[in-house]
């Protein structure tokens, strides 16, 4: 099994979007589940109108006593996508996280299934970052524009400092190439996501219908979905 997870380098370039569509269009033979991380606070549980309990706080619960079942926390949401949602209360996150950071790491690589964590906002000090450090890869998304690019340069630097080898992943909406992100922040570019706001829309739609197969957005997520499932390792060090 393979634990990924995804964070942002600053403002909403649609982590938990594109969670979704990797989930949503991971193979098949591989069981998957999504986890929200986000200590700003989830959006799934309002987006898809589901009760966030039980969900990621009732799980930071359960790991304290031992009992890391993610699947007794989990919700089927759209298309079919089994999800451990958060509160929108940053709060609640933000402690649940705190206090059972390395518990609930510890959870995820023990499921049995392959595992998508949106991180958030990630940084050094984020309460996420024991799931971030101990993941089999951290996926950090950005435009290629020239304010992400300065930022991610020092947050890939401070990442690094607490034990944390991010990867990049580039949200077309910026003038920069891949090669050109990569040298100038030091990071692999592992692939990267179109602006695709009809296939987005149609993720956050609770009637359970996918997006159509052949839409930029979910044609980007099966071919980085192949690639994170079977050798993440790679893939983070700039491979396939």
């Amino acid at each position: 099994m393979t634990v990924v997870a995804l964070g942002s380098i600053k403002g909403a370039p649609g982590v938990s979007t594109t969670v979704l569509a990797l989930a949503s269009v991971w193979p098949t033979a591989r069981a998957v589940i999504v986890a929200e991380a986000d200590p700003d606070g989830g959006v799934l549980a309002a987006r898809q109108r589901v009760d966030p309990e039980p969900g990621m706080v009732s799980l930071a619960a359960a790991v304290r006593s031992g009992d890391g079942a993610l699947t007794a926390h989990a919700h089927v949401i759209g298309a079919g996508v089994r999800a451990v949602v958060a509160p929108a209360a940053a709060e609640q996150v933000c402690a649940a996280l705190s206090v059972s950071g390395e518990r609930l790491a510890s959870a995820l690589a023990r499921s049995g299934d392959d595992v998508l964590v949106d991180c958030g906002r990630v940084t050094a000090t984020s309460p996420a970052i024991a799931i971030c450090r101990n993941a089999d890869l951290l996926l950090l998304m950005m435009r290629p524009r020239l304010d992400e690019v300065m930022v991610a340069r020092h947050r890939v630097t401070a990442l690094r400092r607490v034990g944390v080898e991010p990867a990049l992943l580039l949200v077309r909406d910026g003038p920069y190439l891949r090669d050109e992100v990569a040298s100038a922040v030091d990071a692999p570019v592992i692939g990267e996501i179109p602006l695709d706001r009809r296939a987005a829309q149609a993720l956050d739609d609770r009637s359970g219908k996918s997006p159509p197969a052949r839409s930029p957005l979910l044609r980007a997520a099966r071919h980085l979905a192949q690639a994170l499932a079977t050798q993440p390792q790679t893939v983070g060090a700039g491979g396939p």
